[in-house]
């Protein structure tokens, strides 16, 4: 966990302490925790998806891992 996400989650605690008390601020600080979380969130998905992509099983071809390092001479589907 990165120091900018330590930062949103002690600002969202601190409004969850405070919501309903007489030093409740209202919905505007929410939003503006909101919207820091989802820049991080922004800024993280485009790190991600950029080179260090993890894959899930969904994402893998088997055939064309197979076909890129086989050396055995296989019939393609529409050989048969």
């Amino acid at each position: 966990m990165n120091d900018e996400v330590k930062e949103i989650l002690i600002d969202l605690i601190g409004y969850y302490n405070v919501i309903g008390t007489d030093d409740d601020p209202g919905f505007g600080p929410f939003a503006d925790v909101v919207h820091r979380a989802s820049k991080a969130l922004e800024r993280h998905a485009k790190g991600t998806s950029e080179g260090t992509q993890n894959n899930n099983s969904a994402d893998v071809d088997p055939f064309k891992a197979y076909d890129e390092f086989s050396d055995d001479i296989i019939k393609m589907e529409d050989e048969w």
